[in-house]
C-alpha cells in the first residue's frame, strides 16, 4: 500500500504544508515527508520493542484456528483495520458538515463496505455494527460537549517515528449533568480510538503516551490529557468506554519508558533503514531467457521512493 495521507479533518492551527505518503513494504509501514525524511510507523516500532502482549498473542492463534490459517487471520485483522478508518472518516464527515443524515450514512457504510468484498451476511451484520459504533461516539460527543479539532492527523518525532493520532479534541473535563456551560471545566486532549470492545491494554497506554510527546513536539502544543475511548456492545442506546490514562502515563512514567525503548530501537536498528538491498523483477522476460536480467537492485530508501514515484 503507498498512498498519500492527510488529516482526515483539522482545524487551520494543525494543517500541514507539505505532503505526507504512507507506505508498506513487508508488512512494516513507514510514513515519508514530501522532503525526503523516512519514518517508521509508531505500532511497527512499538511491535519491534516491547514484550509480546500474551493476550493478544492467544487472540490471534485462536482467529487462525477460527478461521483456518494465519493469513486468514492477517486478512481479518487488516479487515479491522480497514473498519476503524471507515469509523474515522465518518466522524470526519460528521465535524466538518456539523452532523449526520442516516439514511445518506446508511448508503455510504453499505458502498465501503461492500469494497472490503465480505460475504452478504457479514456485510449486513458489519453495517449494522458501524452504525451502533458510530452513534457510541457521538454520544461520547454529546455527553463531553466535544469540540473536533482534528482527525488523523499526521505527527513526527525526531526520533525516526510516526503516527496518525486518531482525534484531537476540545471536552468538558467530566460528564456533567446540570452545570451551567460557563462553569464547566474544560481541557484539550488526545483520544486514541479503539474499535474492539474487550477494554484497554498496556500497550494502548504506550501508544497513547508516544501519541500525545509526538503530537505535542510536531504541532508545538503542550496537550497533556491523554483517552482510550472505544464503543461499546449497547442494545437499547449507545454507550462507550472512556478511560483517562493520563495519571496512569504519569504515574508509570511511561515517557521515560519510552525513551529505553527509542535507545532499545537504535540498538537493534529498528529506527534505521534496513541495510539489506531489494530485489525487484522489472520488465518482460520472454520464454527462454535469462530472468536475472530483468533483476534490479535498489538500496531500501531508493526502493521507497520508486515505489512512491510509480503510485503517483
Amino acid at each position: 500500500m503507498n498512498e498519500q495521507v492527510n488529516s482526515l479533518f483539522s482545524i487551520p492551527q494543525y494543517q500541514m504544508t507539505e505532503r505526507i505518503f504512507r507506505v508498506e513494504i513487508a508488512g512494516n509501514r513507514h510514513y515519508r515527508r514530501e522532503s525526503g525524511r523516512l519514518y517508521k510507523s509508531l505500532t511497527t516500532f512499538l511491535s519491534a520493542v516491547m514484550p509480546q502482549n500474551r493476550f493478544l498473542q492467544t487472540w490471534r492463534e485462536k482467529m487462525a484456528a477460527d478461521l483456518g490459517s494465519a493469513e486468514k487471520a492477517a486478512e481479518y485483522v487488516q479487515a479491522t483495520a480497514d473498519y476503524g478508518t471507515l469509523l474515522h472518516i465518518a466522524v470526519a464527515d460528521y465535524s466538518r458538515f456539523g452532523g449526520v443524515e442516516w439514511q445518506a450514512f446508511d448508503t455510504f457504510v453499505f458502498d465501503y463496505l461492500q469494497n472490503m468484498k465480505l460475504e452478504p451476511g457479514a456485510l449486513a451484520a458489519a453495517q449494522k455494527e458501524v452504525t451502533k459504533d458510530f452513534a457510541s461516539i457521538l454520544q461520547f460527543f454529546h455527553d463531553y460537549n466535544v469540540r473536533v479539532l482534528a482527525v488523523e492527523i499526521p505527527c513526527f518525532s525526531d526520533h525516526g517515528i510516526a503516527t496518525l493520532v486518531d482525534l484531537v479534541v476540545e471536552m468538558d473535563s467530566k460528564n456533567y449533568d446540570k452545570t451551567p456551560a460557563e462553569k464547566r471545566e474544560r481541557h484539550r486532549a488526545i483520544i486514541n480510538l479503539k474499535s474492539g470492545k474487550k477494554g484497554f491494554f498496556e500497550e494502548h497506554i504506550f501508544q497513547l503516551a508516544m501519541e500525545r510527546a509526538m503530537f505535542n513536539e510536531t504541532y508545538h502544543e503542550d496537550i497533556t490529557e491523554a483517552y482510550n475511548l472505544a464503543p461499546s456492545d449497547w442494545k437499547d442506546k449507545p454507550t462507550y468506554k472512556l478511560k483517562n490514562q493520563t495519571d496512569e502515563i504519569d504515574a508509570q512514567s511511561i515517557e521515560q519508558q519510552l525513551y529505553h525503548l527509542i535507545e532499545l530501537g537504535k540498538i537493534r536498528g529498528v529506527l534505521s533503514s534496513p541495510k539489506k538491498p531489494v530485489h525487484v523483477f522489472t520488465g518482460k522476460t520472454e520464454y527462454g531467457a535469462n530472468p536475472t536480467d530483468n533483476l534490479k537492485t535498489y538500496q531500501y530508501n531508493d526502493f521507497v521512493n520508486l515505489k512512491l514515484f510509480n503510485n503517483e
